[in-house]
Order: C-alpha cells, then structure tokens, then sequence
C-alpha cells in the first residue's frame, strides 16, 4: 500500500530514516526544517500487508530520493515519480535493496550520473593537524564575497541562493590570506546528528598549500564541538586525499542522477 505521509506520521518516518541516517540525512534534514507538509517537500510511504512502514519516497523541489526496506514498492513510488506536477529533474539514487530505482521509471531518463565515495568522520579518528593559515566561519557580510569565490568554482559553482542558504541555516568557514577568500568548505544539510559537507573548493592559482585542509579542519571542529558527525562524498583523488588525512572514513558509494523527460518516438506517438 502506498500512501500520502502527514505531519502525523513524523515520527514514523523519522525512526524508519534514522536506521540508515548516513544515507538518508537529506530525509532527516528536511523532517526537521520543513516537516512533512510542505509546498516544496513530500513524502509518500510504502506499507507491507501488517502496515510495517518498508520505504518512503521524498519530494525536495524537484528533486527525488527513496529510503527502502525489503518488500519497498518501487513501482508505485515510481509512478508518482512519472505523474507528479513538480517534474524530476534529479535523483539521488541510492536504494538498499534494488541497485538502482532509475530502471522503474517509464517518463524520465537520466542525462547525467556520478558516482562518488561517501565517507564520514568519527570524533575519536579526527586529525586536525594542518598549517596554520588564518581561518573563520563567514556571515552574511560575507555573501557578495562569496558568490564571486563560487561563481568561476567550475563543478563546485553555486548560485546566489546556494551561497546564501547555508551562510543562513548552516555553517561555511573560511580561509582567508591578506584579506581574499582563497579556500571555504561548508554544510549542505545539519540534522540533531549529522552534518553533510560540500562546497569545498580552492581556486586553481591558491592550490598546493593546503588552503582546503584548514578551511576543512575549522569546519570540522565547529560540527565535532556541536556533536554533529561530518559526512561527505567526492569523487576527486586530491580531495579524497585530504579527507582520509583528516579522519574521513569510507562507507560506500553516493549516485546521483540528473533527469530529462522522456521524448516520445514517432511509432509511439502513433501508437497514442
């Protein structure tokens, strides 16, 4: 059975996401800034024939991701993938049980996907060692500053709002040399436990001096000191040099999926 989840089942959603929370903290993460009734968030579960909650699909924007369990029904969750006004322009694509949801989905393709380690950092595995450039947590006197630092970042470039967001809800920290910004690494998502790290980035001409090192181990001390354990994935041999350097342990691989609706062919539109 599959059916529209509401505040009143927080709870429910909450425990079921907390079993796997690495993998599922953008659940988490959004159970606790939104809720479960939202404009921009939904979510949906899937229920075994005892009514045991065994998966539920989320709704961020446009955006998708499915937390599962054995018995989950990719189908019906796909179908309200297909159907849903809001479109799919992105997965995360990370089912347990399945290898992929992306096969079960009949109006949507993928133009993109990447592959990256997740890994996450244990308080007692943490080596803050590094050089001792000056670092600091930014504020929003900071904005302009550092849309300009992410608007040439290449793959790691965010928009105005990407900037703003987490300078307002999350944490971003910097290293700073002679008054420019030549390193910065922040949070995606904080949950009451974790905290997903992104953003990190050093412009070509500053690499090599281990900017991002101390920008990271600044970052990392704020969440360790507030009892938020750091995750991560990347897909960079450099940046994962890094992280294992700092304590960073592996946990597996983070799919991510770029969509584009399916066109239909002559034949088929003959067909219809």
């Amino acid at each position: 059975m599959i059916r529209r989840l509401r505040n009143e089942d927080f709870r429910l959603i909450y425990d079921f996401c907390r079993l796997n929370s690495t993998f599922n903290l953008y659940f988490l993460g959004n159970l606790e800034s939104l809720g479960v009734e939202s404009d921009i968030c939904e979510f949906w579960g899937s229920f075994d024939e005892q009514g045991r909650l065994n998966g539920v699909l989320m709704r961020y924007m446009s955006g998708w991701d499915i937390a599962d369990a054995e018995g989950c029904d990719y189908e019906a969750f796909a179908r309200i993938v297909d159907e849903h006004p809001a479109g799919a322009t992105r997965l995360q694509d990370n089912p347990q049980h399945v290898a992929s949801f992306l096969p079960f989905l009949r109006r949507y393709r993928a133009v993109k996907v990447t592959r990256e380690r997740l890994c996450e950092l244990d308080a007692k595995d943490f080596n803050p060692k590094c050089k001792p450039w000056p670092t600091r947590r930014a504020t929003m006197a900071d904005y302009e500053a550092l849309c300009a630092f992410y608007a040439d970042a290449g793959s790691m470039a965010r928009t105005p709002r990407g900037v703003q967001r987490p300078l307002e809800s999350g944490r971003v920290f910097v290293t700073e040399v002679k008054g420019e910004i030549v390193s910065s690494a922040l949070t995606n998502a904080e949950t009451y436990t974790l905290a997903m790290i992104g953003g990190v980035y050093t412009p070509p001409r500053h690499r090599g001096r281990g900017y991002a090192r101390a920008a990271m181990v600044a970052l990392c001390h704020s969440l360790l000191d507030d009892g938020l354990r750091p995750v991560l994935y990347y897909a960079n041999p450099a940046a994962g040099a890094i992280y294992r350097g700092l304590g960073f342990r592996e946990l597996g691989w983070w799919r991510s999926v770029w969509l584009d609706p399916v066109v239909p062919t002559s034949s088929s539109s003959e067909e219809t």
